[in-house]
């Protein structure tokens, strides 16, 4: 019998419970330990998920346990050595986006991953829709001009840390970045952006010091063009997210990434097709992760992928900051 892959979790929030809930169901994968800087955390998180091994310091759970995954699932401010440790130790990673807030810290991260030969696995779950999917192998075709329009919207304070420009990087990087992302997988690699960014519902808040409304303009190397709005100012309790895709003879209206409907433009009458599927995309995500190993393959979004869609992101807020287009050198 093959050994089951010992996983651990860095961060002990949210996220690291609901991706620590699919590893425990998945067979092959033992879930055996977990970090957190404070020890009533990992503690908790230890508890809940069997008495697995808890630790406050990161470098003795690689050090000990005899990894094969890490999950790193951290605040964007919080990112440190997680990467070069996983690649010390041999171990693969999932890391949640955005993977740093500066290029520099995001492009050591691509060498630490390249030198070491580790699979790497970015946050950007979008990608593992049945609807993005089909649109990406079965018709996409990122070398002629296509249009994209994208609308994120909310209404929630979110944590401490989410609120401040310095910890989080603002909106656009840490939640919508996710369209961002979703437009370079369509549509290929931008050339310029312009943006526009502002506070316009939480001024009366010190604490609040990003953007709660954003719009951002994005050219593409084919021409094609993409249009993405966002705002935390929308109806509280509702988590939106949406995208049409236009090409020639093509509309495809996403609801989600597992659910969208496909207008054949080019017939008449116009033809349709619905996808609507149920897709765990964390599930879909550890899969990938799991067979990226097994075959020596890259996942669908390696550490590249998360250089990439973060440079797109901070030029977009370079943008907004100085009011001028941006371009987007090649990496």
């Amino acid at each position: 019998m093959t050994k089951p892959l010992r996983a651990a979790m860095i961060g002990c929030g949210r996220i690291a419970r609901r991706h620590a809930a699919v590893l425990t169901a998945l067979e092959g994968v033992h879930l055996a330990g977990c970090y957190d800087h404070k020890a009533e955390n990992a503690a908790a998180f230890s508890q809940e998920f069997g008495g697995i091994r808890a630790y406050t310091d990161c470098e003795a759970m690689f050090a000990e346990l005899g990894l094969d995954i890490v999950y790193i699932c951290l605040p964007p401010f919080a990112h440190g050595n997680e990467v070069d440790l996983a690649g010390q130790h041999g171990v693969h990673f999932l890391i949640e986006k955005p993977i740093a807030l500066t290029m520099e810290r995001a492009l050591h991260m691509a060498d630490a991953v390249k030198a070491s030969g580790v699979k790497s696995q970015v946050g950007f779950m979008f990608r593992h829709g049945e609807a993005v999917q089909w649109l990406r192998h079965q018709v996409c075709d990122k070398s002629r001009p296509a249009f994209m329009s994208g609308r994120y919207a909310c209404n929630a304070l979110h944590r401490r840390w989410w609120r401040d420009r310095r910890q989080s990087g603002g909106q656009l990087l840490e939640q919508v970045i996710h369209l961002l992302d979703m437009a370079r997988y369509l549509l290929g690699e931008p050339v310029e952006v312009y943006a526009a960014q502002d506070n316009l519902f939480h001024r009366q808040m010190a604490d609040y010091t990003i953007e709660d409304a954003s719009s951002t303009v994005i050219r593409f190397d084919s021409g094609s063009l993409a249009v993405i709005a966002a705002t935390n100012g929308a109806i509280p309790g509702r988590w939106e997210s949406e995208w049409r895709v236009v090409q020639q003879n093509l509309t495809v209206d996403f609801s989600d990434s597992n659910h969208a409907v496909i207008w054949h433009t080019d017939q008449s009458p116009v033809a349709t097709k619905v996808i609507a599927a149920e897709t765990d995309l964390f599930r879909a995500q550890a899969l990938d992760l799991l067979a990226a190993i097994r075959d020596d393959r890259p996942t669908l979004a390696p550490i590249e992928e998360g250089v990439r869609s973060l440079r797109l992101a901070l030029a977009a807020r370079h943008s907004a900051e100085t009011g001028m287009p941006v371009a987007i050198e090649k990496i």
